[in-house]
């Protein structure tokens, strides 16, 4: 148990430090070396099909994909129906870290005046697949169901990323940014979780 403990913690410490220092480096310069170059390489591959599956995996990353997703994970998981409240207030906490640091940070997107920095669909699917794994973990499952419910939500996370790209809405360092704000807020309410399940 005590592991498990420091894995979280070291993820949630880890994940958080990597992004303020994301956050300093994109404040500083603006877009990153290769952001430009890798976003136009995006868009020299769209096609109508290729938009049209992002447009469709673009919704995970928003309340209108993750509500359904967490209601499938409570019914799969009785270690996530007992800690719903802990789904709650990551899933809420992440978007208000993640609006206040856009307003600091205040790069905009590819197009448009909105601030870009971090992803907020990224964040939000990012926190959510981390809280899927985690409960996993708890889970008595077997390997094989641990491994596909990884997979799954890590596949999601890692389509929606793409998507924001895609769809004009995000620089890739946006995306990266997305990914580890939402890792390490999950990771902080797992180590919180698991320290309190420790001591109790």
């Amino acid at each position: 148990m005590a592991s498990h403990v420091r894995h979280w913690r070291g993820l949630s410490i880890g994940g958080a430090t990597l992004f303020v220092a994301l956050g300093i480096v994109v404040l500083a310069v603006g877009l990153l070396p290769g952001d430009a170059s890798l976003y136009d390489e995006v868009m020299a591959r769209r096609t109508p099909a290729i938009v049209a599956f992002f447009s469709w995996v673009n919704i995970f990353g928003s309340w209108t994909g993750l509500v359904p997703a967490a209601l499938v994970l409570f019914v799969i998981s009785p270690e996530a129906r007992k800690r719903w409240w802990l789904v709650a207030i990551v899933l809420l906490a992440a978007p208000i870290i993640e609006q206040t640091v856009k307003h600091l940070v205040g790069r905009p997107r590819p197009r448009g005046r909105a601030m870009g920095f971090p992803s907020g669909h990224m964040t939000g699917a990012a926190s959510f697949a981390v809280l899927a794994i985690y409960f996993a973990i708890k889970e008595r499952w077997n390997r094989a169901t641990r491994v596909a419910l990884t997979a799954v939500v890590v596949a999601m996370a890692i389509l929606v990323g793409t998507a924001r790209v895609v769809l004009h809405a995000h620089w890739p360092s946006d995306v990266l940014g997305g990914l580890l704000l939402g890792s390490s807020c999950a990771a902080f309410g797992a180590w919180w979780d698991a320290r309190r399940s420790a001591h109790a």
